[in-house]
C-alpha cells in the first residue's frame, strides 16, 4: 500500500525528526539505502564486496572492499530547474518547517497539503492561452518572499482549532496570490506533506546532467584523498516533479567518476539509470 511504504515513512520521519544540522547527512544515507535496494545498487555492492563505513564526508559515503581498499560514493541532489519546480521546492521547505513546528509544540505528526491557485487553469480566453496552459501548466512565480509565506501559513495552522484527525481547510491570500492549506493529524502515525503545483517532465536533460557532473568532476581528486575510487549518485528528490526522463539511454557523459548513477524515487517506485561515461 502506497501510504505504508517503508521508504516513504522513513523519508518523512528523517525530514521532521532529524535536527537541521544532521538532516543533509541523514538524507544522504537514506538515498544510499534506496540505491542499494535496486538491482544496479545490489550489483554494485556485491561486485566489490563492500562493507559500509559509518558517517563520512567528502565523499559522502565510504565502503571497505574485500581487498582492503576504500570505495567512495558522492551524492548530489538534482532539481529540475524549471520555474514551476523551483516554486514547488520553496513551498515544500515551508511545509516541512510547519510540520516540524507542530511536532515540536504539539507533539503530533500532521499531514499537510498546500494548493496554489493557477490563474491559467480558469482564465484562458483564447486558443493560444489554452494551449499555453496545457503545455506549460503550473505556477512559475511566488508573489511573496519565503519568510512572509512561512509566517502566514504557520499562523493559519497554529490559530486553527485543535488539530485532530478531522480535515481542516484554510483559504489564504498572500500578496494577491491564492493558496489553500489542508491538514489534519496523521492518520497513520507519520508526517506527510505535499505541494499541488503541476510541472511537466523535463525531456532529455543531457546538458543539465553534464553540468552537474562537471561540478562534481572539479572535486573528484579531492575525494581520492579518502578512497581509492569514487562513484557518483545523482538523486532526483521526491518533491521534484518529472525531474528527468532520458529517452536516449546511449547519451555519453564526460566524467572522472568511473560509474555515474541517476536515482529516481517517486515515493513508491525506485529506479536507477547507469549513465554511459568516458573520461574528459
Amino acid at each position: 500500500m502506497y501510504f505504508l511504504d517503508k521508504n516513504r515513512i522513513k523519508y518523512f520521519k528523517t525530514l521532521i525528526d532529524t535536527p537541521a544540522t544532521d538532516r543533509k547527512k541523514a538524507l544522504e544515507m537514506f538515498y544510499i539505502e534506496l540505491f542499494l535496494q535496486t538491482p544496479d545498487g545490489i550489483l554494485w555492492k556485491e561486485e566489490h564486496k563492500l562493507i559500509n563505513i559509518p558517517r563520512q564526508e567528502s565523499p559522502d559515503c565510504l565502503f571497505a572492499t574485500a581487498d582492503n581498499q576504500k570505495k567512495g560514493i558522492e551524492i548530489v541532489d538534482w532539481v529540475n530547474d524549471t520555474k514551476q519546480c523551483l516554486v514547488t521546492k520553496i513551498l515544500t521547505d515551508i511545509a516541512r518547517d510547519i510540520c516540524i513546528k507542530i511536532k515540536k509544540e504539539q507533539n503530533i505528526y500532521i499531514t499537510l497539503c498546500i494548493d496554489i491557485y493557477d490563474p491559467q487553469r480558469w482564465n484562458y480566453r483564447t486558443r493560444e492561452e489554452y494551449l499555453n496552459y496545457v503545455y506549460n501548466p503550473g505556477v512559475k512565480r511566488l508573489q511573496a518572499n519565503t519568510k512572509t509565506l512561512k509566517k502566514v501559513f504557520l499562523e493559519a495552522v497554529l490559530k486553527s482549532d485543535k488539530i485532530t484527525d478531522n480535515l481542516i481547510e484554510k483559504q489564504l491570500e498572500v500578496n494577491g496570490q491564492l493558496f489553500k492549506l489542508t491538514f489534519h493529524q496523521s492518520w497513520l502515525g507519520y508526517p506527510d506533506f505535499h505541494i499541488n503545483n503541476v510541472s511537466l517532465c523535463w525531456q532529455d536533460p543531457a546538458m543539465a546532467l553534464q553540468r552537474i557532473i562537471n561540478y562534481k568532476n572539479k572535486k573528484y581528486r579531492s575525494y581520492l584523498t579518502k578512497c581509492n575510487t569514487c562513484d557518483l549518485l545523482i538523486v532526483n528528490p521526491y518533491y521534484s516533479t518529472g525531474n528527468c526522463m532520458l529517452s536516449d539511454k546511449e547519451t555519453i557523459f564526460k566524467s572522472y567518476f568511473p560509474n555515474v548513477f541517476l536515482l529516481n524515487w517517486t515515493g513508491m517506485d525506485i529506479s536507477v539509470t547507469k549513465l554511459h561515461t568516458v573520461q574528459p
